[in-house]
């Protein structure tokens, strides 16, 4: 573009219609000269209420000792560039990328130009993107700990369980005082070494470790197998269990992961429903393999339902121990079967959790 009056002015049109920068004059002492319509629109203020005002006004108080540093800079370097935070009209602040030119007509100093951009969202995304980053790491960090720790108790645990068992297997030689706290032992045993496990899933989980080894299985024999094992627990708690199951209900699934699916269910209902029987259904609709474990008690709030499937996530109404891995570690399991997994309400009351898996077909 040539110089000259024509030149000049529409580069003054150009600059006071800008508005996404806040471009003005500065005088040599720093005051403000003049103001285009995104210095109007960033720092809140019309032209007839600043121009004549320092520049210092922009500045929070901590950092008005840069001002002059700034025009110090420009006029020695040509041109001086900050980030940080500066004051609008409101007193509001907002985070500014600044750059002060020094002007010069002839070799001398006439004043500044200033360009001030709002740089706030952007660098709101970058906390946010930081601390998305840390909660991360936090997260890979705990799952780190929770996998070596959980392998670290692995072989005491087993080392200790075997020597109880070995002393149980000689019970009749045994004082029955001495006999029935090593029968405590061991149940206390079995519950840690049952929570050790799982934080292991949660473990394979989080770093896509959790491998199945899948073949047909009959989801009947997988439930009646779980169902027998837990009798004197359901017993010890009064709980009824019911099995219904059809016959050649097959999927194709890891068969010592497809029982943990069901003893997590079975174990939640006889936790949660409240000394309620137990119904534990197997049947097939279509292509898709259907198991309903079902109790009659309190239910799940809808609000809820959601969340309990969640790492360390309980019923809140509920005041039960555990870690709340359980329903976690179940929904990833199904998930990793290509099945579905959720809970409605039971006619009649109760909880109805719902697993939809894949039905196995025999290749022809």
């Amino acid at each position: 573009m040539s110089g000259g009056p024509v030149g000049d002015d529409l580069f003054r049109l150009l600059v006071s219609s800008v508005r996404d920068y806040a471009i003005f004059h500065l005088d040599v002492n720093g005051r403000v000269a003049s103001w285009n319509a995104g210095a109007e629109r960033i720092k809140g203020y019309q032209a007839s209420e600043i121009i004549g005002q320092s520049f210092e006004v922009f500045y929070p108080p901590e950092d008005l000792h840069k001002c002059a540093r700034a025009l110090e800079a420009a006029q020695r370097d040509g041109s001086a560039t900050d980030e940080g935070y500066r004051v609008r009209k409101d007193g509001s602040r907002f985070w500014a990328n600044v750059v002060i030119t020094a002007l010069f007509d002839g070799g001398k100093h006439i004043g500044f130009a200033k360009v001030t951009r709002d740089l706030t969202e952007r660098r709101a995304a970058e906390e946010e993107r930081v601390r998305l980053a840390q909660s991360n790491e936090a997260l890979r960090l705990r799952d780190e700990f929770l996998s070596i720790a959980s392998h670290e108790l692995k072989t005491p645990l087993t080392a200790l369980k075997l020597q109880v068992q070995s002393l149980l297997h000689e019970r009749a030689a045994l004082e029955p005082r001495v006999a029935t706290k090593l029968e405590r032992i061991d149940r206390a045993t079995l519950r840690i070494t049952q929570l050790v496990d799982t934080l292991l899933d949660v473990s394979r989980i989080a770093t896509g470790r959790l491998k199945l080894r899948a073949a047909p299985e009959e989801l009947r024999a997988v439930v009646t197998e779980v169902v027998e094992r837990h009798d004197a627990r359901a017993r010890a708690a009064n709980v009824a269990v019911s099995l219904h199951a059809d016959e050649d209900v097959v999927v194709h699934g890891d068969r010592l992961r497809l029982d943990q699916i069901v003893a997590n269910l079975l174990d939640n209902a006889i936790k949660y429903g409240g000394r309620t029987p137990v119904d534990i259904t197997v049947r097939a609709e279509g292509d898709v393999a259907m198991l309903l474990v079902e109790d009659r008690g309190p239910g799940v709030p809808v609000e809820q339902r959601g969340r309990i499937f969640e790492r360390f996530e309980r019923a809140v109404s509920e005041n039960h121990g555990g870690l709340g891995l359980g329903l976690y570690v179940t929904r990833e399991i199904v998930a990793a079967h290509a099945g579905k997994i959720a809970v409605e309400d039971r006619p009649g009351g109760g909880a109805s959790f719902v697993v939809r898996l894949p039905r196995w077909v025999t290749p022809k």
